[in-house]
């Protein structure tokens, strides 16, 4: 089906923009949370496989995002003070508008930034999710993630800190985007772009380069929020705060600098397994850059997904 676009008002934050791509005879609902710099029209393709299997898909344009960005005038700056906790929060009160259309069983996602906004929101508000929605949460998938210890983002959100009094909290620092992205090209040398390590598919990349809304620096103070959200969420306490019965799914490309090459996707199935959650699955793709969704290979990769969330469906 085509997908609709609609907007919210959440409040003072705004109007958020968020795409919905419905199903006929529809069993369950997938909510994706995109990563940074990109938006959700970015999902289409996932959507409409899965359409095509019963599931409704749904994705929201993040503050400083796509629509929702530019409807704010601030593109890539996520707010002045705060903006990672009001982002986790947008999520509950998007999820909840969404939900009074239906009582389907939910499934979250995350990408990458988005992997950690899931995370988060599951930390935060997945039995409030249980307890108030009519939708039952069934599912967590995170997509191209990682982990590390909480001191590695407390001394990453310093520096941050730091940047944003130099450069002016709603400016770009190109110091934070060198140390977060600048070495991510180097396992793919000889390189085409500055972001080959997205994708294979170049076809993907040059869309990525050509989309107004994709590529962006964040603003300085988004670092900081965003890096200080990563100490917080990454402390043992609050991974602990995950509901133990929450089936959680990983899945990266072996080649992803994001994930370290995988092994920061291990620890993250480590810590989340520490953490007392009961099953943790997950998948690596062989030469799998960090978008997997938009890979050579993405069809298993929807298979694979599918696979896992029709598995949650069973009785």
């Amino acid at each position: 089906m085509e997908p609709k676009s609609i907007a919210f008002n959440s409040g003072p934050a705004g109007s958020h923009h968020y795409h919905q791509w419905s199903a006929q005879k529809p069993k369950a609902w997938l909510h994706i949370m995109h990563g940074m710099a990109e938006h959700s029209a970015r999902y289409a393709d996932i959507a409409a496989f899965l359409n095509q299997q019963g599931i409704v898909v749904t994705a929201g344009d993040h503050r400083g995002h796509g629509r929702t960005g530019d409807g704010m005038d601030s593109l890539y700056h996520m707010g002045d003070s705060n903006s990672w906790n009001q982002m986790v929060e947008d999520q509950w009160q998007l999820i909840n508008h969404i939900a009074a259309e239906h009582e389907l069983p939910l499934i979250i996602m995350g990408h990458s930034m988005g992997s950690f906004m899931a995370t988060r929101f599951c930390q935060q508000q997945g039995h409030r999710l249980q307890q108030q929605l009519n939708s039952r949460l069934i599912g967590l998938v995170l997509s191209g993630s990682n982990y590390d210890a909480p001191a590695a983002f407390k001394l990453a959100a310093a520096v941050a800190w730091v940047e944003r009094l130099r450069c002016g909290k709603r400016n770009s620092s190109n110091l934070l985007e060198q140390l977060s992205f600048g070495s991510f090209n180097r396992s793919f040398a000889p390189t085409r772009t500055e972001k080959d390590w997205l994708s294979s598919d170049q076809k993907v990349v040059d869309a990525y380069i050509a989309d107004p809304w994709c590529g962006g620096a964040i603003s300085s103070q988004s670092w900081y929020d965003f890096l200080k959200g990563l100490a917080q969420l990454s402390q043992p306490e609050a991974m602990a705060q995950l509901d133990p019965a929450l089936p959680t799914y990983l899945f990266a490309g072996d080649l992803d600098p994001v994930g370290g090459n995988g092994k920061g996707v291990e620890k993250l199935r480590q810590a989340l397994i520490t953490a007392g959650v009961a099953q943790v699955d997950m998948k690596l793709y062989k030469q799998g850059r960090h978008e997997m969704l938009n890979e050579h290979n993405k069809q298993q990769v929807y298979e694979d997904l599918l696979h896992w969330v029709k598995d949650r469906l069973q009785p």
